[in-house]
């Protein structure tokens, strides 16, 4: 099982300050469910936070003195002290690591987004629904090509390929728990469902919207039907989102 815990907004202003626009109601109740996992002698699901940002990620975000490794496939704990200490008092209170929380940023889902339509491989109708004018995300200063019309949906979908794992590791039930916000809309989050599949995502996904409480509106776990282009739903979790992984 995985857990995507947010789509949280960082930004270096004129004055070279970070700022931080996190989903910390989202982010602390995925940890909460992790937390309720582990409790009940589960493994600790596969942990990860999404942000949306402006230029290169690793170049602004980041701390200092990681390795190549570590600056590819950055956990919380290797992002800049300033974004750290945001979200270490919710991991706390969950008793989670902010080493076991992966890190997932924008730009390197849109280069992959972009290798993907580069090889000429995605449907016509499904390059359509990655790159369509009517529905993009902003473009991004250094974008070149399709890059910077890349959609909403886009890069939501990648998001939860990241979240869900490299393919040999991947987990088939990923919960995403996000709150509404100029950046992240829940149209978004179901058309990057959507596309998920489409484009061939065997892991099950369900939508969790936290509102400004902490309270969590649960969505059904969708699963791809094999061998259609449809989905299909299936039962509601139990209370603790554990019992039935």
């Amino acid at each position: 099982m995985g857990f995507l815990a947010g789509n949280s907004r960082v930004q270096r202003t004129g004055d070279d300050v970070i700022e931080v626009q996190a989903q910390l109601h989202a982010f602390e109740a995925a940890l909460r469910h992790a937390r309720a996992c582990v409790d009940e002698g589960l493994p600790q699901p596969r942990l990860s936070v999404a942000f949306d940002h402006q230029g290169i990620f690793r170049t602004q975000f980041l701390d200092e003195g990681l390795t190549h490794s570590q600056k590819r496939r950055p956990r919380l704990s290797h992002l800049h002290p300033t974004i750290r200490s945001i979200f270490q008092p919710a991991a706390a209170r969950c008793g989670i690591a902010l080493e076991d929380i992966h890190a997932i940023h924008e730009d390197s889902a849109r280069q992959h987004l972009s290798h993907l339509l580069a090889t000429g491989d995605v449907p016509e109708a499904l390059a359509r629904r990655i790159v369509n004018e009517a529905d993009t995300a902003p473009a991004r200063a250094g974008d070149e090509g399709p890059t910077g019309r890349l959609t909403c949906a886009a890069i939501t979908t990648e998001y939860f390929v990241r979240a869900a794992g490299v393919a040999d590791q991947a987990t088939t039930w990923l919960e995403v728990f996000f709150e509404e916000s100029a950046w992240s809309e829940r149209l978004a989050y179901v058309r990057g469902l959507q596309l998920s599949h489409l484009l061939g995502s065997t892991t099950s996904i369900r939508l969790n919207l936290v509102g400004d409480r902490g309270q969590v509106t649960r969505g059904e776990r969708i699963a791809p039907r094999i061998g259609t282009a449809s989905c299909t739903h299936t039962s509601r979790l139990p209370s603790s989102g554990c019992r039935d992984a």
